[in-house]
Formats: C-alpha cells, sequence, structure tokens
C-alpha cells in the first residue's frame, strides 16, 4: 500500500511539474506570438517606407536626366557662342 501511495505522491508531483512547465511554454509561445506581431507592423512600416523611398529615388532620377540634357544644350550653345565669337573676332 506504502508503495502505491508512494508512487501516487511521485506521479502527482511530476503532474504538477508538468503543468508548470505547460503554463511556462504558453507563455513563452504568448510573448513569442507578441513579438511576432510586432515585428510584422514592424515590417509593414518599414516595406511603406522602402516604397516611397524608391519613388523619390525614381523622381530625382528623372529629374537629374533633365538637367544632364539641359547642361548638354546649354554646353552646346557656348560653344556655338564661342565659335561664333572666334570667328567675328
Amino acid at each position: 500500500m506504502k508503495v502505491m501511495e508512494s508512487r501516487a505522491q511521485k506521479d502527482e508531483e511530476k503532474m504538477e511539474i508538468q503543468e508548470i512547465q505547460l503554463k511556462e511554454a504558453k507563455h513563452i509561445a504568448e510573448d513569442d506570438d507578441r513579438k511576432y506581431e510586432e515585428v510584422a507592423c514592424k515590417l509593414v512600416i518599414i516595406e511603406s517606407d522602402l516604397e516611397r523611398a524608391e519613388e523619390r529615388a525614381e523622381f530625382s532620377e528623372g529629374q537629374v536626366r533633365q538637367l544632364e540634357e539641359q547642361l548638354r544644350i546649354m554646353d552646346q550653345t557656348l560653344k556655338a557662342f564661342m565659335a561664333a565669337e572666334d570667328k567675328a573676332g
């Protein structure tokens, strides 16, 4: 009888330990879920920021191309004026 009581007590202690471990595992899982949600939200924000940055970069590249074209035209015009001045003078 004592052996059965001892075994039952050990089983009960084992079950209590497992219940504690289960609660800890659930707590860890809840923390991980919360952290995942936070990271997912941050990722959405970062992706949005990246998209806006890419749009600004494309716009800026277009402006650079326009300015380079204007500079090329001005350079050609200046060279034409200088050549005309050399012929006149």
